[in-house]
């Protein structure tokens, strides 16, 4: 893996995404606005309750807030461009470049997530400072916290790398996009924590990778997972990366193999 051309690729991609302020600017309202009708919603339902399945008010509200100011790092990326290079041709120039494929997508994708990130921490403090926030149980959870976001970009992008080469066989984009936010919203703990869904729901998100892009990085925040199961959870996630990178590259090399017989 190239790394210094990566970085190239990722400062760049980052420095087009944040040259347009105000876009940035909109990106932030929209999710303050965001947290703030969710919390709303709770609050209301907190009315009659002191606490809902062991979650305090207090605590659903920092939940939201944290949910919504990962939403950039999650929901922002790559799927759609590696399907539009496809249907549109692109895909054999980019064949061309002195990098791979999959370093190049990665490049792109670390430079969106530079600018994700950068609204993701400016949205976080904005609520923080409006609404309060509990703060994360040690800094070692935090730190944690953190590695556990890193790690789930990288299965996330393989998982985005996939959803763009069925652009392939689907011909469309936008529908591959709507699966991927439906998978991820249901299965991540985004609707609302997975501990208020069925005890079969559960069990189901559990073997998925997609809890561990937010529900899990929360809890760890909060404190309510031990080093042991944050252990586990993590070699969890590297089976899941192996197993999405090996399916990424099945589906691409029967990609490439249909268009070098096409011609396309």
């Amino acid at each position: 893996m190239n790394f210094k051309k990566i970085w190239a690729i990722a400062k760049q991609n980052a420095y087009e995404g944040m040259y347009y302020k105000y876009d940035l600017l909109l990106y932030i309202f929209n999710f303050i606005v965001e947290i703030t009708v969710y919390i709303c919603i709770w609050m209301a339902i907190y009315n009659t309750n002191t606490d809902i399945q062991g979650i305090t008010a207090d605590k659903m509200t920092t939940y939201y807030i944290l949910v919504i100011a990962l939403n950039p790092i999650l929901f922002w990326g790559i799927n759609e461009l590696v399907g539009d290079s496809i249907r549109e041709g692109e895909i054999q120039r980019e064949l061309l470049n002195p990098i791979s494929y999959f370093n190049y997508y990665f490049g792109i994708r670390l430079g969106e997530l530079i600018e994700a990130g950068v609204v993701s921490i400016i949205t976080f403090c904005i609520s923080s400072i409006i609404f309060g926030v509990t703060l994360p149980s040690s800094i070692i959870n935090f730190i944690l916290f953190i590695a556990m976001v890193g790690i789930s970009v990288v299965s996330l992008y393989l998982f985005e790398v996939i959803l763009g080469l069925m652009a392939f066989y689907s011909g469309t984009t936008w529908g591959v996009e709507m699966f991927k936010r439906a998978i991820i919203n249901i299965f991540s703990g985004a609707i609302a924590p997975l501990t208020l869904f069925p005890e079969i729901f559960q069990k189901i998100a559990s073997f998925l990778p997609f809890k561990d892009y937010l529900y899990t990085p929360i809890n760890i925040y909060f404190g309510d997972i031990n080093n042991f199961e944050i252990f586990q959870i993590f070699v969890k996630q590297g089976i899941w990366i192996l197993i999405l990178y090996l399916l990424a590259k099945l589906m691409f090399n029967k990609v490439i193999k249909h268009i070098t017989i096409n011609g396309g």
